[in-house]
């Protein structure tokens, strides 16, 4: 099928790698609306939500969004966005950086400009993510080669009592643009939730109140382009609706029925509020979600789409996700022949060459296998077994074992019941937030949030309403 055109680390503690690992199997575990169309005064500035196909992007040679930027490459940028012409691709997702404006805002705005002028050689159209939470690492230039990734602008400048540099800085970002259609739209925020350092009520209301500010001003300064936050589950998604153009929800459900519930509870939102929806992270086979399904779900619901990632390179989800090197080969055919609509069994089929694209057959980076998600799956298809296991948590000894192991099946059985009710998103951000309350040495409000957490099942458990089954 042709792609349709849119109208108009530094070195970190030991273990890091693991507990964020960890807290994305947690993350992963637990976490008819009026028109796909959005038309702007000039019809230059319309977009077809659902005649989005896009791919996250983070060039091969950055592992961060700091060296994106500070890094900048043309040759590559170019040479990538080649490729993701070649699978019919008509958008990327890119993140921006604050520090690396910090350091030298001309040279970050003429970046930019190189960035969004390859990107219209080859017929795409960039979202700009202006701010992201993942995963609490503050960001500083010197990391820009860090293993790990880094957020933006760090929580540090989010907890401050003066965001004038940051609206600096989104004034210039965003008014270099606001006169130009080439850039798709602007995401305010990627994920806020996600920042696993800062965890508590508190430091989540403020990170809220950060989003929200600057969804707000992105709107005043240019009033040209839609905006979104690219929310971490779709729960999320009433926390800045009434301020967004269209609704932007991730989802990595490793299981076609999972995937539907969360595209279902997002057009739930999307009628309560008006807004158009578009799925602006998906496809992790090193978690469990395989491209294929995940596409065949996507396009059966009409949705334009994101996936995670275009590239295989540096960034430290090189072994969960990506399709295509450095190089132009590729990990896996079966996801590219996918996006293409080519047949291809990889059971039975010699590794053909589709659209140019071959399969890398030594020196790759090999996928991690996914946990077994065979228990939950079968757990949460028998009722009968619910009630036992909540009250076997509830009267368990609060241990930090005992609680990290019920963690996972409670969060899921919550948010199945839970949903579209608040609750199920007070679940998630329990579950979610527990773990990383004994890690930061917390173990009185991690035992304090448990107990909450179960109190909210067994309470769902008496009146559920599973309409909309969890996909993380």
């Amino acid at each position: 099928m042709a792609s349709r055109e849119f109208c108009s680390c530094s070195e970190r503690r030991p273990g890091m790698r693991y507990r964020i690992a960890i807290a994305w199997c947690v993350f992963y575990i637990c976490c008819a609306v009026p028109g796909q169309v959005c038309v702007r005064a000039s019809d230059s500035f319309a977009v077809d939500y659902a005649a989005i196909r896009g791919a996250n992007y983070v060039p091969s040679y950055a592992s961060t969004s700091i060296g994106t930027w500070t890094d900048f490459q043309v040759e590559a940028v170019d040479r990538e966005l080649a490729f993701a012409k070649r699978l019919r691709l008509n958008s990327v997702r890119v993140f921006l950086q604050y520090v690396a404006y910090e350091k030298d805002p001309a040279k970050f705005l003429q970046h930019l400009e190189q960035f969004v002028a390859i990107a219209g050689r080859h017929e795409i159209r960039p979202m700009f993510v202006l701010f992201d939470s993942c995963f609490g690492k503050e960001p500083m230039v010197q990391d820009a080669n860090s293993e790990m990734w880094v957020n933006n602008p760090g929580f540090s400048r989010i907890a401050s009592d003066d965001w004038s540099r940051l609206e600096a800085y989104v004034n210039d970002v965003v008014t270099t643009f606001a006169e130009n259609p080439q850039v798709l739209m602007w995401d305010i925020m990627n994920e806020p939730m996600a920042d696993f350092e800062h965890v508590t009520r508190q430091e989540r209301n403020r990170i809220w109140k950060f989003c929200r500010h600057f969804c707000r001003i992105v709107k005043t300064k240019d009033p040209n382009h839609t905006i979104t936050v690219g929310h971490a589950v779709v729960e999320y998604i009433p926390k800045t609706a009434d301020l967004v153009d269209v609704l932007s929800i991730h989802s990595y459900a490793r299981y076609e029925d999972w995937l539907q519930q969360d595209v279902d509870l997002a057009w739930n939102y999307g009628r309560k509020f008006g807004k158009p929806v578009i799925v602006t992270e998906f496809g992790n086979p090193g978690a469990g979600q395989k491209y294929e399904m995940a596409l065949d779900v996507i396009e059966r619901n009409e949705l334009g789409f994101y996936f995670w990632e275009l590239m295989i390179s540096k960034v430290m989800f090189k072994d969960m996700a990506g399709l295509i090197y450095p190089d132009g080969t590729v990990r896996q055919l079966g996801p590219v022949a996918r996006l293409l609509h080519e047949k291809y069994d990889s059971a039975t089929d010699e590794p053909p060459v589709i659209h140019d694209f071959r399969q890398r057959t030594k020196g790759g980076i090999p996928l991690k296998q996914p946990r077994d998600a065979t228990p939950l799956r079968v757990f949460l298809s028998q009722p009968g077994q619910w009630r036992p296991f909540v009250d076997k948590a509830a009267a368990a000894p609060r241990t930090k074992a005992n609680i990290t192991a019920a963690i996972p099946t409670l969060a899921l059985l919550g948010r199945y019941l839970g949903r579209p009710d608040p609750e199920a998103q007070e679940v998630f951000e329990l579950a979610l937030s527990i773990p990383h309350h004994f890690r930061l040495g917390r173990e009185e409000q991690a035992v304090q949030d448990f107990e909450k957490l179960v109190r909210i099942v067994s309470r769902t458990l008496k009146s559920p309403n599973p309409r909309f089954a969890p996909g993380n």
